[in-house]
């Protein structure tokens, strides 16, 4: 499934800067404990989280993340917007 049809499908907002929408995920983790996910998941997981701080981005980048999804209406800090920009992360 293309990111941009997730988006639509959880009425998402992008909220980094070039996202490439077009982007495939194969598949889908929730989770809060960031050893969970580093543990579980596989490269090109879509990521959905209610933490929002800047370890969200460290742990999704060494786990291979595709993408991180911010659950429960919460909006993530400027400072993990901006490692998520800088790293590359679509969220």
């Amino acid at each position: 499934m293309k990111l941009r049809e997730v988006v639509a499908v959880i009425d998402g907002r992008v909220i980094t800067a070039n996202s490439n929408l077009d982007s495939e995920v194969a598949m889908g983790c929730g989770a809060d404990l960031m050893s969970d996910v580093l543990a579980f998941t596989h490269d090109g997981t879509l990521l959905l989280t209610g933490l929002t701080n800047p370890q969200v981005v460290r742990t999704a980048e060494m786990a291979g993340i595709q993408a991180i999804v911010f659950v429960r209406g919460k909006i993530p800090p400027s400072e993990t917007i901006a490692l998520a920009e800088e790293r590359g992360f679509r969220s």
